[in-house]
């Protein structure tokens, strides 16, 4: 009887880690990235975030949002994508779309790339595991929307 006993133990508590570790690695957006964050990064007031967290099978999951600055022409997107095997790093080695100039940054997840796409974002787009995380800035000069887009990927890997 102690035998069972310690054996439910063990898998209960192999079992809740593992249903731990899944939760963690889903990332709702806008729980992390408030909108008074986005008005900080953008540098003003922003309407309410627009988006949604969509799940599949195969363990896919998607929390694409996005802030608006009431006015300026300043946006703030966000991506965070969990597929399946081998999904994040498909869709991540076919950027930037059209095989634009991208420039590598060192310290996130496995691989991370900046580059400006065609609809004016400037996009920093990271790789860690199963997980494409995109974050994209339109209205703000490069440079700044890189070091906005570092600090928002650093909450939001931190949520892993």
């Amino acid at each position: 009887m102690k035998h069972f006993l310690i054996a439910g133990l063990i898998t209960a508590v192999v079992c809740l880690g593992a249903g731990a570790a899944w939760a963690g690695g889903k990332v709702d957006i806008p729980a992390v990235i408030t909108k008074a964050d986005a008005e900080k990064i953008l540098g003003v007031p922003v309407k309410d975030a627009q988006g949604g967290n969509k799940e599949g099978k195969d363990g896919y999951y998607d929390s694409e949002w996005s802030y608006e600055g009431v006015k300026g022409g300043k946006t703030l997107v966000f991506d965070f994508l969990i597929g399946p095997p081998g999904l994040a790093a498909t869709m991540f080695s076919v950027l930037p779309p059209g095989g634009g100039k991208s420039t590598k940054i060192e310290g996130f997840g496995e691989k991370a790339i900046f580059y400006h796409d065609k609809t004016g974002l400037d996009m920093l787009n990271i790789l860690k595991g199963d997980t494409l995380i995109t974050i994209g800035i339109h209205g703000l000069p490069a440079a700044a929307a890189l070091e906005q887009e570092k600090a928002a990927a650093t909450k939001i890997l931190g949520r892993l």
